[in-house]
This record gives structure tokens, C-alpha cells and sequence, in this order.
């Protein structure tokens, strides 16, 4: 709906919330669709001229600056989704954003936004999309700053391996802003009752998805940009692990206490610098060992290759396969892994990239691999050159998608089912995302650690992403941070109740510190406990995934998504439910005996004490169930 005299745009729903936009002034974009120029913003005031023709609208908007207009197109594109794309029309000269606002009522929540750490529902806070490193704790900053190229790192609280410019209303709309270009949304911190979107350069492009609910905005959204593959492998689905004190020791280990187990995850690092050069009847042994255990097992791949690998470089140069920079030359920055190396990244927009990458990635499946770690995918620099031509600071944020888009065409050839497991993204990845897992988490309690890894899933699944887990006790140990068997243990319930259950084994410690593993006598009765849950539960998952396949609808889903009319379950950003029918509450909290939560409206089994588990088949054996009564809050044994 416009208004032509005063300029004045909303998105009306039949059966559903209305997105107006903001009559509010402020600092920033607070205001109508406008641009930012010499650090002034200005805005649209009416319609000069205007043309609506099968469905699209076209204008020509007057500003408050005389020397500029803005030219606007809206145009339906599918049931229940509008795009726009809005342009300063005159000199772009110092324009340095385009931006427009929108009204906020109160008891809106503010969900989505990609992977992110600090929150769930931001509303209250600025939120930058791009993709970096991160978040990483406060003190612990200056430390990761001395090792990642500075163009995969913003020190923020916010900071996301896989950000998305998407917002998700519990009032029921989405929006989403289009393309490649760094944006913030500012959530309420310009003027309490709006929120607005900023785009860096001249033009913003955006789409705005219908509800009328948050499950049905999502829906739309996810069948817009792409939903993640269906599993390749039942294997997905079970327990993973990674070896530790050797690998056949680990798999003894685990068959002598009947923990069950689906894949192995192993580290030989084919790229960056080739380390399984000269090891290929030690790889082929390794990777047959795992499957004689009746396993899986991954190796590690990232998109950067070292200059000291040779021929490969030498190959990837010859080829014109590597991004360029300013003066047409291989851009090499520095990468930092057990030591310090030189490095470019493939440019996956040139014409010979894909052949060039299915060689890399082809010897690795020719060892044996079922799979790989699909690391990195942040560092691409504001002045880099690709050979399509696009821009480096928005090719930074676009690498992400091109980069597993090449690895997936790569695995839907393989003579077998593979598992990538990226934690980089974009809008658009998640279809070429087999599985993401949440990047290298402290090994601590609450911010960046646990309590994060729910964030995490959480905003994973409110923007799209259902085969998503985190690394099961965290991986940066930096200053006091250790990983106890208490945290690993509550971490292990959590990994239970995600897509994806995946260990970390090693991780990073600085000073050196002892870690707990899954193997300890302490640890390895939780573990092989919930590891056979989890192997129980696989028709419900593969149901789920099925389920998310037609929907878009997670497997780990806010309450939001399920119980949008219950303010007291849209709410709670601490619990969830872990498919259509458990409830999951982690316990994130060290010594806690109780856990306080919120059960929804309707009739709940306590499944802990309904059922008991039988520890020598570890077998769950159903008593008799034990009831209790949703839309209130109760406390548990924890």
C-alpha cells in the first residue's frame, strides 16, 4: 500500500500484522526510504511521478535533499512475497547507505538474523551482517585479532560465521534484504518503536514475506533462497565423534562400553597445504579401518591454498583460479593454523574453478573419505578482484554461497553419499549446506559457550537452517576456560537434542590445561546414554527432515514457530522443541540440581519420569506416563 503526498509505504496481510513504514525521525535511517550522504540522512517526502503496470509499481520519489530523488520498484513475486529495490537517482557521490524504517509495536520480538551468539530476540540492539569470525569472549579479542586477517574479524558481541540480513516478526512478516552488501538493522536503538535496515552504498534491495504467522513468513522465505539438501546418509543422523589416543584405540573404547557411533571425524588437512601429500596408502589404511568399525569418517578441507603447495599452486595460478587483487596478482594473506602460512583462496567465479576444486576434493573421496570438514569462508577482503567482476566487500559476504555451492555440485557426483559440514554462510548458503555446525565456541557456560549454542541452533532454525549442531564441549580453552566433565556432559544433552551431534575432541588451550573427554570413566556413561537415545530416535529425525524439506519448519524450533499466540512460549529463548514433539530444556547452568521452564498449552509426558533406562541394552523402557499440565512454568530435576 502507498500513500503518494506524504510518501508513505506498508505491507498490509489480509488475515495478518501490518508493516508500515515509520513516520518517526531520528539519527541513522529512523524515517521514511532514504539515503545517507556526508554523514546527513535524507528522506522520501512524495511521489513526482509514478507507473503501475501488471502488478509492478514504479516511482519517482522527491527528497529531502533538491539535488536528489530516489527511484522505487515493487513488484510481487510469488504468494505472499513483495521485493523492492530502491535507488538514489543524481549524484551517488558521498551516498554511503540506503536505508528505510519501519514501525515497532511494543511486544514485538525481533528473531532470525542467521547465527548468532549474544541473543535470540534482538530487539534493543544493532545487529551488523557480515560474515566473520566470532563472537569470541571480551577478553579473549586481542588475542584472536593478533591471528585472523582483518578482514574476517569485527570484534563484536553480534560477530557471525553465517549471518543473514533476515528479520523474523513474532507479529508474522519476514524481511529480508537482497544481495551482498554489509547492512545493520537497528532495532529499537534510534527510537524505541521502530526498527530500520541500512545497506552500505546507493540502492536497497529487499523482500518482505508474509505470515500471517512467524512459521508461515519462514516457510516463504526458506522456498525463496533455498533450504538445506535432504541427508545424503543415514549416518547424519548418529552419534559423531573424534578419535582420541589413537584411532583404534577410540574405536575399542567405544565397543567395549556399546556406545554407539555414526561417523568419525579426523583432521587431515588436504588443503591448505596438501598434508596428505605422500600419505596415500596411510590415508587409504585409515579410512578403512573406520569403515571396517562400520563408520564414516571425514577429512578437512578449507578454501585457501598455501603458496608453499606445490604444484597446486602453481596450478591454481597457471588457471587463473585464485582470487586476484588490486593489481591483477594473486591476492596472498596470511593464514594462522599450527604455524603461519601464505595463502590465496580459490575464486570459485572463475571459469575453470569448479573442475580445478573437484580435483582437490576427488582425491580425498578416492582415499576413502565419506566427507570433510568444510572450514573457513570468511577472509575474502574489501579489495580483492574476482573474475565475475564483483565488488570485493560484497563478494566478502556472497563467497560463503559460491563456495559450498561448488563443494555440493562436487558431492552429488560422488559415487557415494558424503557429509560437508561448513560454519560459514550467507542468505542463499543453506542450499548448498549439507550440515553446518556453529564454528569454535569457548569451552565456558554462557556467552560463546553453552548458553550460546542454544542461541545459536536456535537463530540457526529461525533463519532457515535445520542440520545445524555445535562443537559438543566447545573449542577455544583461553585463560581459566576448561572444559570439565560437567560441562562436557550437559553440552552432550544438548548436542542430543540438535540436527546434528557432533564431538570436539582437542579444541585449543592456552595455557595448556587438561580436557574432558568422552571416553573418561566419568563422562563415557552420559555419553553412550544419550548416543543411544539419539541412535533410537532416528525415524523421528529423518521424519523431521523430511518435514523441514516440505515446510521449512526446523528441527530445532523456537517456541515461536510452534506456539506463536502463547506470549509466555515466545518468550523463552532458553528451551525448544527437538522436533514436533520433545521438549528440550538444557541445563546451562554449573551444580544446578533444578531446571525452571515453561511448558506450552496442552498435556506433556515428563519422559524422565515416565520412563526408565536400562543400563546394560540401554534401552528407554515406558512406565507409567506421568502428565503434566502445559501454559505454566515448573521446575525439574536436572
Amino acid at each position: 500500500m502507498v500513500t503518494t503526498s506524504p510518501w508513505h509505504l506498508a505491507f498490509v496481510q489480509r488475515h495478518g500484522a501490518k508493516l508500515s513504514e515509520s513516520r518517526d525521525t531520528g539519527p541513522g535511517p529512523t524515517g521514511s526510504l532514504g539515503f545517507e550522504a556526508g554523514g546527513v540522512w535524507q528522506h522520501a517526502t512524495a511521489v513526482v511521478s509514478d507507473n503501475l503496470r501488471g502488478g509492478a509499481y514504479d516511482a519517482e520519489l522527491a527528497t529531502t535533499d533538491p539535488l536528489r530523488r530516489i527511484h522505487v520498484g515493487i513488484v510481487p513475486t510469488g504468494p505472499g512475497v513483495v521485493s523492492v529495490i530502491a535507488n538514489v537517482v543524481g549524484s551517488t557521490s558521498g551516498v554511503g547507505h540506503a536505508g528505510i524504517a519501519f514501525g515497532a509495536p511494543r511486544g514485538e520480538r525481533q528473531l532470525g538474523f542467521g547465527e548468532r551468539s549474544n541473543a535470540v530476540d534482538q530487539r534493543g540492539n544493532t545487529v551488523e551482517n557480515y560474515v566473520a569470525e566470532g563472537p569470541y569472549q571480551p577478553d579473549e579479542r586481542p588475542f584472536i585479532a593478533a591471528f585472523v586477517p582483518p578482514a574476517g574479524y569485527h570484534p563484536r558481541d553480534d560477530a557471525a560465521y553465517f549471518p543473514m540480513p533476515w528479520l523474523l516478526s513474532t507479529r508474522g512478516y519476514g524481511f529480508l534484504l537482497d544481495g551482498g552488501p554489509t547492512s545493520n538493522f537497528r532495532l529499537g536503538t534510534d527510537q524505541p518503536g521502530a526498527w530500520s535496515a541500512e545497506v552500505e552504498g546507493s540502492e536497497i534491495a529487499f523482500r518482505v514475506f508474509a505470515g500471517p504467522r512467524p512459521a508461515g513468513a519462514l516457510s516463504r522465505m526458506t522456498a525463496a533462497v533455498g533450504r538445506q539438501p535432504p541427508a545424503a546418509a543415514a549416518f547424519y543422523f548418529g552419534p559423531w565423534f573424534q578419535p582420541e589416543g589413537g584411532n583404534q584405540p577410540s574405536i575399542d573404547r567405544l565397543r567395549a562400553a556399546d556406545a554407539p557411533a555414526s561417523l568419525a571425524n579426523t583432521y587431515t588437512h588436504y588443503l591448505p597445504c596438501g598434508a596428505q601429500q605422500g600419505h596415500t596408502a596411510s590415508e587409504g589404511a585409515l579410512t578403512s579401518l573406520f569403515h571396517g568399525a562400520g563408520l564414516a569418517v571425514t577429512a578437512y578441507f578449507n578454501p585457501m591454498i598455501c603458496t608453499s603447495y606445490h604444484p597446486v599452486w602453481d596450478q591454481a595460478v597457471a588457471q587463473n583460479v585464485v582470487t586476484k587483487n588490486q593489481f591483477g596478482q594473486p591476492y596472498v594473506y596470511k593464514y594462522t593454523g599450527s604455524t603461519v602460512f601464505l595463502v590465496g583462496q580459490m575464486d570459485f567465479t572463475a571459469p575453470r574453478a569448479l573442475p580445478f576444486w573437484n580435483g582437490l576434493l576427488g582425491e580425498a573421496v578416492r582415499n576413502g573419505y565419506d566427507g570433510w570438514m568444510e572450514d573457513f569462508g570468511e577472509y575474502t577482503p574489501s579489495d580483492a578482484r574476482s573474475a565475475d567482476g564483483t565488488p570485493g566487500p560484497q563478494m566478502h559476504n556472497l563467497y560463503p554461497a559460491l563456495y559450498h555451492r561448488a563443494s555440493l555440485l562436487f558431492a552429488q557426483t560422488a559415487p557415494r553419499p558424503l557429509a560437508r559440514f561448513n560454519r560459514s554462510g550467507w542468505t542463499g548458503a543453506a542450499r548448498w549446506s549439507q550440515i553446518v555446525w556453529g564454528g569454535d565456541p569457548t569451552t565456558g557456560w554462557g556467552f560463546d559457550g553453552l548458553q550460546s549454542a542454544v542461541y545459536n541452533g536456535l537463530t540457526m532454525g529461525l533463519s532457515g537452517v535445520s542440520l545445524w549442531g555445535s562443537d559438543i564441549g566447545g573449542y577455544f580453552s583461553l585463560g581459566t576456560n576448561q572444559l570439565t566433565p560437567e560441562l562436557l556432559i550437559r553440552w552432550i544433552e544438548m548436542g542430543m537434542t540438535s540436527g546434528v551431534m557432533r564431538t570436539e575432541g582437542t579444541g585449543f588451550a592456552l595455557p595448556a590445561k587438561p580436557r574432558a573427554q568422552i571416553f573418561d570413566p566419568d563422562v563415557l556413561p552420559a555419553w553412550r546414554r544419550y548416543a543411544k537415545l539419539r541412535t533410537q530416535l532416528y525415524p523421528y529425525l529423518r521424519a523431521a527432515d523430511a518435514e523441514y524439506q516440505r515446510s521449512g519448519m526446523p528441527v530445532m524450533r523456537h517456541l515461536a514457530l510452534v506456539y506463536p499466540r502463547d506470549p509466555r512460549a515466545v518468550a523463552r529463548d532458553d528451551e525448544y522443541l527437538f522436533g514436533p514433539d520433545l521438549l528440550a530444556a538444557p541445563v546451562l547452568e554449573p551444580g544446578a540440581k533444578t531446571r525452571s521452564l515453561y511448558l506450552p498449552r496442552g498435556a506433556w509426558v515428563d519422559l524422565w519420569r515416565s520412563a526408565s533406562f536400562a543400563v546394560r541394552p540401554g534401552e528407554l523402557h515406558l512406565g507409567r506416563a506421568r502428565l503434566l499440565a502445559g501454559g505454566r512454568r515448573v521446575v525439574l530435576p536436572a
